[in-house]
Order: C-alpha cells, then structure tokens, then sequence
C-alpha cells in the first residue's frame, strides 16, 4: 500500500453513504442524468470537524491519448484506492492532467462510492484531447461539493498550445478561497509558469471575501533539479521555472516541504502561496509493482485484464500522484525544509544532505532575518549563521549543507536552527547503510557529469563547468568500493573530435579514506584523442583521484573514460 508520510494527525473517517448519481459537467456540458442537493448547512468542514485545510491532489492519469487506454477504467479505479488509502482526509480539489471527460467522470464516482461524500467534475475534456484547432486539451478538475463550493467557474486558459483549466473554489464553513490551475503546459516550463502565474494572481485578487491561496498543481514535465538524475539534492541547482515559483513569487513546493520525498525525482506538483500543513507522494508505487514497463504497455492498449494479477491490482500510471493540505499562512513564513533529512549519502568518506532555511515575505515590505544554526558535536553544518533579505512578496533560502564522517555510528540528532524570531529543530539522521557515489568530480557542467566517465562508452564524457568559468585544477575521482591494491590509472580523452578538455600536465592521488590523499605520480601527456596510462608502485587505496593542471582548449577538463587496476 501507499506510504503515508505524514503522522502529525488521524485520518478523518470516510463517510460511507449510498451512493447517489452526481450530476457532473464536463466542460460546462451535464453528462448525468441525476443530480444530489447541495450538501444541509451543517457542512462536515468547519473547524469542529478538526480538518486543517483542503487536500489537493496532483495526478497525472496518463489517460488521454490512446482511445483503447481511456476506455480501460481499471487503472482510474486503482487510482482512487491507492488514494484514499494514502490520505488524512478525502480530497477536496483533483488537479488531473492526461485525462479525459469520462475518465473524470469515472474518478469522481469511484471517489463518491468511496468515501460517501459528493464529487463533481469541474470542467474536463470531452471524448478526445485534440481540438479542431490543433490544440490539445487533457486537464481536468474534480471537486469534493461535499466540502467545497464553486466561486468562480472553471475555464480553460491556453498555455504554449494546450488548454489549462483553471477555477476558484471555497471550502465550506471557512473563509478559504482557491485559485487553482491544474497544468501541463507542452514547452518549457518557465514561460508557462509565469503565464500560469499572472493568470492565478488575477483569480485571487478577484476574490474579495476571503482569504486566497493560489494552488499551481498538475505535471510540469521537468523535475526540481536541473540534474535529472533519480536522486535529487535538497541542495541541488534548480531549474529556473522551480525558483521562479518558488522565489520570485512565494510559492511552496508542498511535495518538497512536507512529503518527506524531497530527492525523488518527479514532474507532479502542488504548488501552493499558504500554509502547506500536510503533504504525501505515492513513493511505494514503483516498489509496489513486480516491473512497471510491463504494465503500462498493457494498460496503454486497453489489455488490463491480459496483465498480471500484480498490475491488475497495482498499476496506474508511469508516476506517482502528490497530495497537499494547504491553508491561509502567516504575513511572513519561516520553516527549515524539510524538516527531516537522513545522511543516507556518502562522497569521499563523508555522509551529506541539505536543508534550507526558508523565509517567505507575503507582505508590502521587505524583511531580513538572522540565521543562526547549533549542531552536536557529531554533525557539522556550513554556514552556522547568515542572512536571509527578502523582498516584498517573494521568498528566500539559505542552504545548510550537513555532513558527518561516513563512520559516524548510526542514530538521530537534532540541530537547532534560528530564523529570525522562529527557534526550531532539523532532525538528521544517520542509517546504517550509506549510498556512495562510484565517482565524484571537483566540478561539471551540466548534462555531463562524472558519470559519464565511468560508463563504459567513450561517447560520453565528463567536462567540468566552464559556465560560469570554473578554472583549473580540477579532479576527478573513482571509488573502488573497497580498498584494494592498485598501480594503474588509464584515461580516454573524449573520443568526439573535439580536443577541448583533454589533459595534459596531471597528479594522480590515491586514498583509504577519501579525506587524506597522498601523491602517487605526475606527469604530461600528449593532446590527442589516444588512450594514456600512467603507472606507479603498487599502493592499497580505496579512491584513485586524476586531478588536472592544464589542458587543451581553456582552464577546464574532460574525460570520456577514466579507470584504475
């Protein structure tokens, strides 16, 4: 079954009533014959019922584009299991993308006979994603009408050539008003974003009797990392459509914040300008199904029912869904995010992670806060203080990079972080098992990693960065996995007819532990794309490092293969 993350409070009960037939319109068209009443005045979501917030969900159905695929419902029906199993309370607003109107509809009923609350389709598509145009649309919103009411109706904004619907809805018996937009906007994410984001802001400012949080959800189809590695760093380079939301106009990344799976890699979001009080990524999904490819190649040409026992009962979609309680935050929000992180891996004998201290100004002026941070003498923390500036209605973070020796025994601590006038705790923790990188380098570029020097195929290679100029020496170093004896080092220039990179006067430095290195031998090689070796005495060493003085082209490196026997 689904993880759920959260922990900080019970499961609402689900409601289980008869289900009755909703009357549910699709994109502005009623595809039911019945309908229910308005749910009685003494709506289940005032603050008695001890609800925090509403829960908006972020999935990607991938139910969209082959006929046989949308007319096969068993995956919407494992969907909205795995769902309801994985969340504190039924949800409230579904941002879906890859979806069309009966398959919206589906949703909403199995979501009904569920959880016994009333559902209704927003707006969707209609039995195809391709509009006479040449547009494509395949966004839909389905509401909870049980806990939720409609403010502004749902409409369809055209972003880079694909229709977004968009909506403002309330929650019952509070003052919370939702703009949201579900997403999946077909070009790069960034204009698509500050588009999605103009468009939110006018819902907002059109809601005057109440308080609203704009909620950007749907698939972005790029992760948070400009790396798109399966692992991603808290403190990762970003990729600029992520800070924009999450900088320039004050947006929470909940998944990121509150799901407690901040380094896996995914394009689902739920981004949100309020309080993220809960938040959960289907992370079991993938562990769940016996080989995901299987699956969807059944399910994508509607044979569902040809598949495994296993897919039949577990699959749904090439990616998990995202969920998020969100409500009104403070003028000014402080928060160390995540809150948790594990020291789960190690580079040159050091366990790492990272956590941001994070200020979010919501307010008409600008505000600086002190960062102040105490570790216990295990851990170190770079920086233990700094700065945060925060403009008016933008955010800011300081990253604090976490570290301890990859022998530390295992066990949890916790580091007392001060943001302004807010004192609170990043727990670490330390697992016994410890992922290490099989190479590291000084610097990359991105999209050629060190990796790249490891793999086996003299096509790729390793270049350190060059933009923003990174200038030599720069090294790169393999972990042998164990300690071993070892007397050669070979390296293959890149092999693509470009010489650019290619090293000529190098060091070789081997090492036990990956903190203490010890010269080995030095020499220049010539400037042509042939293999060159080096040998030397032989010497136990678990990190073999070729570090580079010069090179051909500019003060940069590079290396289609680099080994050590």
């Amino acid at each position: 079954m689904p993880e759920n993350h959260t922990g900080r409070r019970p499961r609402l009960p689900y409601l289980l009533t008869p289900l009755v037939t909703a009357a549910l319109v699709i994109g502005g068209v009623n595809l039911a014959a019945g309908h229910r009443a308005e749910p009685a005045a003494a709506d289940r979501d005032t603050a008695e019922d001890g609800r925090a917030g509403a829960l908006v969900v972020s999935a990607n159905l991938q139910d969209a584009i082959r006929g046989a695929d949308a007319r096969d419902t068993r995956d919407l029906d494992t969907f909205v299991r795995r769902l309801t199993a994985s969340t504190p309370q039924a949800p409230d607003v579904l941002l879906l993308t890859e979806v069309l109107g009966p398959g919206a509809q589906r949703v909403a009923q199995r979501l009904e006979a569920t959880t016994g609350d009333q559902y209704q389709v927003l707006a969707a598509p209609g039995r195809s994603a391709f509009l006479s145009d040449g547009a494509v649309r395949e966004s839909a919103i389905v509401l909870n009408t049980s806990t939720m009411r409609v403010v502004r109706d749902a409409a369809f904004v055209r972003v880079q050539g694909e229709d977004q619907v968009s909506a403002v809805v309330a929650e019952r018996g509070t003052d919370l008003r939702l703009p949201v937009v579900s997403a999946h906007a077909a070009g790069d994410p960034l204009p698509a974003v500050e588009e999605l984001h103009a468009h939110l802001s006018q819902l907002a400012a059109s809601v005057d009797d109440g308080d609203a949080v704009p909620v950007l959800g749907g698939d972005h189809r790029a992760s948070r990392c400009v790396e798109q590695a399966a692992y991603q760093a808290v403190d990762c380079a970003p990729q600029p459509f992520w800070t924009a939301l999450t900088t320039t106009h004050g947006y929470d990344d909940a998944l990121f914040d509150r799901s407690g799976a901040e380094t896996v890699r995914h394009s689902g979001y739920v981004f949100a300008r309020g309080a993220v009080i809960d938040a959960g990524l289907d992370t079991s999904y993938a562990r769940d199904l016996p080989d995901s490819t299987v699956c969807k190649d059944a399910f994508d040409s509607g044979r569902s029912s040809s598949a495994s026992p296993e897919c039949r009962a577990g699959y749904y979609a090439d990616a998990p869904f995202g969920w998020a309680v969100v409500g009104v935050g403070e003028p000014v929000r402080r928060a160390v995010v995540p809150s948790r992180i594990a020291l789960d891996h190690c580079e040159l004998g050091t366990r790492h992670a990272a956590a941001l201290a994070r200020v979010v100004n919501t307010t008409g002026e600008d505000v600086t806060d002190q960062v102040r941070v105490v570790a216990p003498a295990a851990l170190s923390v770079t920086p233990e203080s700094g700065e945060l500036s925060v403009p008016a209605g933008e955010a800011r973070t300081l990253p604090l990079r976490v570290s301890a020796p990859q022998d530390t025994p295992a066990g949890t601590h916790e580091v007392a972080v001060t943001i302004g006038d807010l004192e609170t705790r990043l727990t670490v923790s330390l697992p016994q098992a410890c992922d290490e990188a099989p190479v590291t380098a000084t610097s990359y570029h991105s999209g050629f990693p060190p990796t790249h020097a490891t793999d086996g195929d003299i096509n790729t290679f390793w270049h350190s960065e060059y933009s923003p100029p990174t200038p030599l020496p720069q090294s790169i170093t393999l972990n042998l996995r164990e300690t071993r004896q070892v007397s050669t080092l070979t390296y293959q220039p890149r092999f693509d007819g470009n010489l650019n990179g290619t090293i000529r006067d190098y060091t070789v430095y081997t090492s036990t532990d990956g903190r203490t290195f010890t010269e080995v031998a030095s020499g220049t090689w010539t400037v042509d794309a042939r293999l060159k070796s080096v040998t030397f005495p032989p010497v136990d060493a678990r990190y073999v490092r070729l570090e580079a003085l010069s090179a051909s082209g500019g003060s940069y490196a590079s290396a289609a293969e680099v080994t050590a026997g």
